[in-house]
């Protein structure tokens, strides 16, 4: 197979997403791939191991991993605890579909992480 004739990203999400239960999945984990993204990312921009970020955390490392893994959405709590101890801000915005957006203009200066539209919400999470 010739490197042109594989999917892109997009078109193999974009097929994934097809399925209603796939979608269900991808819907309600957004913000679990968000917080898992910025995670990964601080660690990668700080050369910490798991270990020394679950430190850093007051955390067990296997629930550094389970963040990571962005399978399961984060308490209220667990995101208290990690915007306080990185300095992290998230930004989450859950609407009636076609309800404007509200934090829509400090999420482009953060970096919007996940955008996506339900079947009934617009749902916008942002972390800086």
């Amino acid at each position: 197979m010739k490197l042109t004739e594989l999917k892109r990203r997009q078109k193999v999400l974009a097929d994934h997403l097809e399925d209603p239960s796939s979608r269900d999945r991808w819907e309600k984990t957004a913000l679990a791939r968000a917080v898992a993204l910025r995670l990964v990312a601080y660690r990668a921009d700080h050369g910490l191991s798991q270990t020394a970020l679950a430190k850093l955390l007051e955390m067990k490392q296997p629930a550094v991993a389970r963040l990571e893994s962005g399978e399961t959405n984060p308490s209220w709590g667990t995101l208290a605890r990690l915007s306080h101890a990185l300095g992290v801000e998230f930004l989450i915005d859950i609407a009636p579909k076609g309800r404007r957006v509200l934090v829509g203009k400090r999420a482009g200066r953060a970096g919007v992480v996940e955008e996506l539209s339900t079947a009934h919400h617009d749902v916008l999470v942002a972390v800086e």
